[in-house]
């Protein structure tokens, strides 16, 4: 049991990485919180200066193609640091500063692929207690009310198997407290949903909870 949890946390991990080493320089997209910053600096700590890429501010969806400026540690819980003027073009709200930033290549948008980890995760696929964990489908086209206010989603995954993440529902609870994950099943795979939160504040006070644990790599999604 113990063997097969260690070999989950390393297919998680892998699942959530965004590009290979190789594809480090080329290519990179990923959703995240930005750090308004006084200086004239656009900051990552993965992509290459020089390198062009596209912020959009994921609320009103407006966005800005510009060039990464400088490479610096960052503190894990942002993705990136954006000038003043930046920020204000964005109109990027300093409670709710959430971006997609993509690179770009000759004019088009590369997508870094997911690791394939199928092979591994059948490895540690095992019956558990389905008990208390809930498993929303949103494959479905199901018409829902549309929110002035958007829901960000901070998930692990997504996993082929169920009982995948199912480890993952069981491994959540019993390293954080007060959290109560539950599973939702998009385009037949599996996501972990950990938390739903309103604004930065409310991430920071999640992010402070797993900074202990294994469980850094997790995703957000914006719904």
């Amino acid at each position: 049991m113990r063997n097969k949890i260690i070999v989950l946390f390393f297919i998680l991990i892998a699942s959530c990485q965004n590009f290979s080493s190789y594809e480090k320089t080329i290519s990179y997209e990923n959703i995240g919180f930005a750090e308004n910053s006084k200086n004239e600096y656009l900051i990552h700590q993965n992509i290459p200066p020089n390198s062009q890429v596209r912020i959009t501010n994921l609320i009103n969806k407006k966005n800005i193609v510009v060039n990464i400026d400088k490479n610096l540690i960052l503190k894990k819980e942002r993705e990136i640091i954006i000038p003043n003027k930046y920020f204000d073009l964005l109109e990027l709200n300093p409670n709710l500063p959430i971006v997609k930033i993509e690179t770009i290549r000759t004019n088009k948008t590369f997508k870094a692929e997911n690791t394939k980890i199928y092979e591994e995760e059948k490895k540690v696929t095992q019956n558990i207690e389905t008990q208390d964990v809930d498993i929303v489908d949103l494959s479905k086209n199901v018409p829902s009310k549309k929110n002035s206010l958007n829901k960000i989603i901070i998930y692990y995954g997504d996993f082929v198997f169920k009982n995948s993440a199912l480890d993952m529902v069981s491994l959540l609870k019993n390293e954080i407290k007060n959290i109560n994950p539950i599973i939702i099943q998009v385009n037949k795979k599996f996501r972990v949903k950990a938390a739903t939160i309103n604004d930065i504040k409310e991430f920071d006070i999640f992010f402070n909870k797993i900074v202990n644990t294994r469980f850094e790599n997790y995703n957000i999604s914006v719904e």
